[in-house]
């Protein structure tokens, strides 16, 4: 639905064996390979045969490239840089694939036999994708996340749904986060009963709004062509009806799915394991100063913290190449925080990972007058004054994301933010009035 899929392509799950085929999704040892000429996907084992390529699968750009200097500053790849094939990979028309073959057979059950077959195969060129993100936003696009307007545009029409797909190629194993626009599942993609790795799926309700539902879509659609290793990458959405309780009615969601990280937030990484009776406590004694109208206790600068500086400066370098990319792309994230920058496990190694884009914004676009943003404790002053009285709050640039970077390191220098207001470990707890006013007139660090 929520990509125009490459042609009405009337592919079935079945092997069949061509001298031309191309690696669409790798998990592992398993491979799902798409035959151009037949226009079908099968699942199969690796080749313990190393591919040799001269290009990288996710932006097409050359391994080697002929210039003898690189610029340092580029994201081009290194010269010598090896593509290890047991590394994850999933084509950006992968799902897409999967949504047109489903519609050609909607009575498919998912459930023949695997199967594995040994013969040379290819990851497909892609150079008619565009994957750079040079068309930018739209025009007039605020954020992704906004909620449905009160007033009901034109319906959805039924020929947009893809009824059923989430069920015949998802399994959900549990639940990651809920947030005001919906959940974040983690699900088992499954195609021909072999489990082809773990998803991260988010689960919006979208009511009947087109007008909304259409901005989404594009928006996802963009993010989705800007890929880099310190984003979470999207790779499909689409809309399918939910039933949410028992006896309640079904209703209309989009699903988005994208990149499952492994090695929680930074938010929890930093603070560690944390006692429950003691956070109890301070969360009672916190509503009694409250009731009092007693001021919370001032904290020191300098508190503990569970990271080595080593651990600081990579994470650093992560969430600036991540959100520098967001960036030039023409993009604000808003909402920059611990929470929403995600961590992937690689053996010994951690990545961060910058994601929730449901406030992404286009730069240069003037904020609406609901004061609705994402969590106020790393927002920059200016963003939370309004420019005259009763009116609108300030604008989202680079350089309010920018702040919120900002904050983000001085929490893992110190485990808490320089604001007596903040609660450290539940930003749900915070009195936002006093925060806000807090904020609107800290005047940085003398």
């Amino acid at each position: 639905m929520a990509d125009e899929p490459p042609s009405p392509r009337h592919m079935s799950l079945i092997p069949y064996p061509s001298a031309n085929q191309e690696i669409v999704l790798r998990r592992g040892d398993l491979e799902v390979i798409f035959d151009p000429s037949s226009q079908q996907l099968q699942v199969r084992n690796a080749s313990e045969q190393a591919i040799e390529l001269t290009e990288c699968p996710y932006c097409h750009r050359p391994y080697r490239e002929e210039s003898p200097a690189p610029n340092n500053n580029d994201d081009s790849h290194s010269s010598a840089r090896p593509f290890h094939p047991e590394r994850p990979f999933v084509d950006p028309d992968y799902f897409g694939m999967l949504a047109a073959s489903q519609r050609a057979s909607p009575n498919s059950s998912g459930t023949t036999t695997p199967t594995r077959r040994f013969f040379p195969a290819a990851l497909r060129s892609g150079r008619s994708r565009d994957v750079s993100g040079t068309h930018g936003p739209p025009s007039g696009a605020e954020f992704i996340g906004s909620a449905p307007s009160a007033s009901t545009a034109e319906g959805i029409s039924s020929t947009a749904f893809s009824p059923g797909f989430f069920q015949q190629f998802f399994i959900e194993q549990g639940i990651l986060g809920r947030g005001g626009y919906g959940v974040v599942m983690l699900v088992e993609h499954i195609l021909d009963r072999v489990s082809l790795g773990q998803f991260a799926c988010k689960r919006v309700p979208v009511g009947n709004n087109h007008q909304w539902l259409e901005k989404v879509l594009i928006e996802v659609k963009l993010l989705q062509k800007i890929p880099h290793r310190n984003l979470v990458q999207y790779h499909w959405v689409w809309l399918e009806d939910h039933q949410p309780t028992t006896f309640g009615p079904k209703i209309p969601c989009l699903f988005i799915l994208q990149e499952y990280c492994n090695g929680g937030d930074l938010h929890n990484y930093v603070l560690g394991p944390q006692d429950e009776v003691s956070a109890t406590q301070a969360l009672k004694d916190q509503l009694r100063r409250k009731s009092k109208g007693s001021p919370e206790p001032p904290q020191g600068l300098k508190t503990a913290t569970r990271l080595t500086f080593d651990e600081i400066f990579s994470f650093f370098k992560d969430i600036t190449s991540g959100l520098h990319h967001l960036h030039s792309k023409g993009y604000i994230h808003r909402d920059l925080k611990p929470s929403n920058c995600l961590l992937q496990r690689d053996g010994t190694k951690l990545r961060v990972l910058i994601s929730d884009f449901g406030e992404v914004q286009a730069a240069g676009v003037r904020r609406g007058n609901t004061g609705a943003t994402g969590t106020i404790s790393y927002c920059a002053p200016e963003v939370l004054r309004r420019e005259r009285p009763e009116g609108a709050f300030g604008d989202f640039t680079t350089k309010s994301d920018i702040f919120s970077l900002g904050m983000i390191v001085y929490f893992m220098c110190f485990g808490r933010l320089p604001y007596i207001h903040a609660d450290g470990i539940d930003e749900n707890s915070e009195d936002l009035d006093a925060l806000r006013a807090e904020i609107t007139k800290w005047q940085g660090f003398n």
